[in-house]
């Protein structure tokens, strides 16, 4: 389970790529595109962003299933709990 600074942590990292404003809600259940207007260009710097962050690769493979912000943390949450173990 994710943690809620991982979550807060994504969530920032979203707000400075994609310039959203501090008054814009993010929740887990929150669709990057449809409800952030994250456009295709932002969503790569996004998952680049999270990449270099955590040091996690994103496969292209993957990338269908990042609809959500919940998604996306959940993600790199267990790439990191894979990394580690």
């Amino acid at each position: 389970m994710p943690d809620t600074q991982l979550f807060d942590t994504v969530c920032a990292l979203i707000r400075s790529v994609v310039k959203l404003d501090e008054s814009v809600t993010i929740t887990p259940e929150s669709s990057l595109v449809e409800d952030l207007g994250v456009d295709s260009l932002d969503l790569v710097s996004v998952f680049l962003e999270v990449q270099d962050t955590y040091g996690v690769a994103i496969d292209e493979d993957d990338l269908a299933g990042l609809v959500t912000v919940g998604d996306l943390v959940g993600y790199v949450f267990d790439r990191r709990a894979s990394q580690a173990a």
